[in-house]
């Protein structure tokens, strides 16, 4: 990468937004780069950290493992963001997995080099990790947001509901609020009496009927962007998905902001679609009861 190229990457990055560019230039001197192969472990969940590192192409999967041996992913970081920063800060052991998302090139600042690099620029050091705590902070919140966020949702699923109705509309209440920016939210479900999909829940000012044509097939069972500030979680199902929900920003989104949307919502979906499981089940077996009593009592006749 050329000296003009990596400090326009640099300059894109958060954390390094306010260092004026001949400053920046000396920190590029300092920088390793470093590519990875899809699905290569940056670095494991428990190692030691010494190095920050800033996404040139690609991106990098940020990843927890969870009580089921299973990995959780936290974020999905593209070009101009950086992760490691603790690394930074003290010399602790990594508390997530990083891992490129297909081929991925970064760029790695050991924090000796950055030590150096702001001896030679004293007066850069207060900035730079006031930013530091900033970008800490952040990460912090959205974090914080989310398990905030599944725990309610964990206590509302916990509740006797009778229909799938209900449900949808009482998640969106829950959801929404939760994101980062005003949004707005559509639930629907399918009905098997008219083989098609229901409006059952809305939330927010937004027509969502405007999209319609933008709308995957009924038979779509992924959560994607169907415009830059429009997601489709879908809420697949044994035969046919159980129906899907909208959510529409007002505002546009930075890519980190889409990803980070994208992850929470489908964790939603993954709570949703057990939830409207246990409601079909428990219904299913309501009615066979009471076939089963009718039937019975019929035989006197």
């Amino acid at each position: 990468m050329k000296p003009q190229e990596k400090i326009k990457l640099l300059k894109s990055v958060r954390l390094l937004d306010q260092i004026p560019e001949r400053q920046l230039a000396t920190l590029g001197e300092f920088l390793a780069p470093m590519e990875f192969e899809d699905g290569a472990v940056i670095f494991e969940e428990g190692t030691r950290g010494d190095s920050l590192y800033f996404v040139s192409s690609g991106k990098v999967r940020i990843s927890k493992r969870v009580a089921s041996g299973e990995f959780k992913d936290l974020a999905i970081l593209g070009p101009g963001d950086c992760f490691g920063e603790m690394a930074l800060v003290e010399e602790v052991a990594r508390t997530a997995r990083a891992a490129a998302l297909g081929k991925t090139a970064l760029f790695r600042l050991h924090r000796e080099d950055m030590d150096r690099w702001l001896k030679s620029h004293p007066e850069l050091a207060v900035d730079f990790f006031a930013e530091l705590v900033q970008v800490l902070s952040r990460r912090l919140r959205l974090t914080s947001s989310e398990s905030t966020l599944i725990f309610d949702l964990s206590n509302l699923l916990l509740e006797p509901l009778s229909t799938g109705n209900e449900l949808l509309s009482r998640v969106l209440a829950h959801v929404v609020p939760h994101l980062a920016g005003s949004w707005s939210a559509a639930a629907y479900l399918y009905n098997a009496f008219n083989d098609e999909m229901d409006f059952v829940a809305g939330c927010g000012p937004f027509d969502f009927s405007r999209l319609s044509a933008q709308l995957p097939a009924p038979t779509e069972t992924r959560s994607l962007w169907i415009a830059d500030q429009t997601y489709y979680v879908s809420l697949p199902g044994q035969k046919r998905p159980h129906g899907y929900l909208i959510f529409r920003c007002e505002s546009a989104l930075a890519e980190q902001d889409r990803a980070e949307a994208a992850r929470t919502l489908t964790t939603v979906a993954h709570l949703l679609v057990s939830a409207l499981e246990n409601i079909y089940f428990r219904t299913d077996a309501k009615l066979r009861e009471r076939l089963k009593n009718q039937t019975t009592h019929g035989a006197y006749f």
